[in-house]
């Protein structure tokens, strides 16, 4: 079986015809049918069904599809470790973070990373944390800032504390909410939510806090898939509530007009963030550099959220 027949195989079913697949890969479509008939063969099945609407994968050819996705996926790799090597980049590293962090926090950190490593490349990855932990075990990330889901901890993983931090609920300053002193859970009912992801640890961590309180969340208008200016955007219509996590959003508040909804009691839902590696790199002077500069960038983010 030839690991290149798997690639091909991954482009068919990713662009979901034999002729748009070979248009993608740039050889014939005769040469790419004969490379399927052949990978047929091997695996003693059919791989993947016609119809004018394209073709569909069977169990056996999504099986294979996944590693040949995974071979593209390291040859893409090695392909950028060429083009960093002639573009005289000694070191190459990847960091990740949620959309919140991404917005104002991760750009200070990442120029002054910069700064203090110029012979280093970086990747920035705006991710969800959960998706980012599966990540970083697979040596994809070198380095994630945020929240860990207790479900996600592994041995081989280095974290250090960086803030604590809680999940509050905000609104837009023009919202019923917005004024309010004392906002109760009666207060909550039948209003419109929007939400920054889905079926992810945190979000049902949330949901199932808030509806053990009494508060609905079936009133979900949007869920943004880790797209935080757009929900910000949205938020500070004021015709919206969104439980988020205190830090980064007053991060944001210059930017986007939101404002805490003064709950009593509050939530109380734990949100702390880290710095998280594999074990094998907190001795590196990248990482040192790194740990140092997030401290200072977010204690001088919250000394502005202070000030205002």
């Amino acid at each position: 079986m030839e690991s290149k027949h798997l690639v091909y195989l991954s482009v068919i079913l990713e662009k979901g015809s034999i002729s748009a697949a070979a248009e993608h890969l740039n050889i014939a479509q005769p040469t790419l049918t004969r490379a399927m008939a052949t990978l047929e063969m091997q695996a003693g099945t059919q791989l993947f069904t016609r119809s004018r609407f394209g073709v569909s994968s069977t169990p056996v050819g999504h099986s294979l599809a996944r590693e040949g996705r995974a071979i593209a996926q390291l040859l893409h790799s090695a392909e950028e470790q060429v083009s960093r090597y002639r573009l005289g980049i000694k070191q190459s590293l990847s960091i990740a973070s949620g959309s919140l962090l991404s917005v104002e926090v991760m750009p200070r950190i990442i120029e002054r990373v910069l700064q203090r490593h110029p012979e280093v490349a970086l990747t920035a990855t705006c991710i969800t944390p959960s998706s980012a932990i599966e990540c970083l075990i697979d040596d994809k990330l070198d380095f994630i800032i945020a929240p860990q889901a207790p479900n996600k901890s592994t041995a081989s993983i280095h974290k250090e504390w960086i803030m604590d931090d809680q999940v509050t609920i905000y609104c837009g300053e023009s919202h019923p909410l917005a004024n309010v002193a004392n906002v109760t859970i009666e207060d909550l009912k039948d209003q419109d939510w929007i939400s920054l992801s889905i079926a992810t640890y945190f979000e049902k961590q949330i949901t199932d806090i808030l509806e053990k309180r009494g508060i609905r969340t079936g009133n979900t208008k949007v869920v943004f898939r880790n797209d935080a200016v757009m929900l910000m955007k949205m938020l500070a219509s004021g015709k919206y509530l969104a439980a988020l996590p205190r830090f980064p959003v007053e991060t944001l508040t210059h930017t986007f007009k939101v404002k805490e909804v003064q709950l009593m009691p509050t939530l109380s839902i734990d949100r702390s963030t880290f710095i998280l590696c594999n074990d094998s790199l907190t001795e590196q002077p990248i990482y040192q550099s790194l740990s140092e500069i997030t401290h200072e960038v977010f204690a001088e983010c919250q000394r502005e959220i202070s000030e205002r």
